[in-house]
């Protein structure tokens, strides 16, 4: 059975949800709030996973807004290297991903783990951070474009 027939009202639905992120997320936050947006958001990206539509890759202009809006657990704003920094650190370890999607993998590991990796000694090893940015793109249980997702999904509510 086709899916325009299964839900006819997929469109209205996704609409529906978004406008119920938008009043959610306009709210002073609870806990209660919370639980709902969780609940809208998860409803919105089933019904663009069922729907079939194909959603546009990680790119370049992703990166970038994602990298000006972060905030590091050291108390710093911004990626922690360059594009530029992390293709010589993937060169170095003969990674071979999307050097778009490393880049980001690697600031994402380091804006949120470098006090965890500090506290175990590794904070100041890039190899550690880049270790963990490709296992996390390389992920066998993820579904395609992961990063992409965590973006969409996560960061970009």
């Amino acid at each position: 059975m086709p899916l325009e027939k299964a839900l006819p009202g997929r469109q209205n639905a996704k609409d529906w949800l978004t406008v119920k992120i938008v009043e959610t997320l306009s709210a002073p936050m609870d806990e209660n709030g919370a639980v709902k947006l969780a609940q809208y958001n998860a409803a919105y990206n089933a019904i663009c996973q069922w729907s079939g539509e194909e959603e546009e890759p990680f790119q370049m202009e992703d990166a970038k807004m994602w990298a000006k809006r972060m905030e590091n657990m050291d108390g710093t704003h911004g990626p922690h290297w360059t594009f530029e920094q992390a293709q010589q650190v993937m060169e170095q370890n003969g990674f071979s991903c999307d050097p778009v999607q490393f880049w980001m993998a690697l600031c994402m590991m380091y804006s949120d783990y470098s006090k965890a990796a500090q506290k175990h000694g590794v904070g100041n090893s890039v190899e550690f951070y880049a270790d963990l940015a490709q296992a996390f793109l390389e992920d066998k249980d993820a579904p395609k474009d992961k990063l992409g997702r965590y973006y969409r999904y996560i960061v970009d509510v």
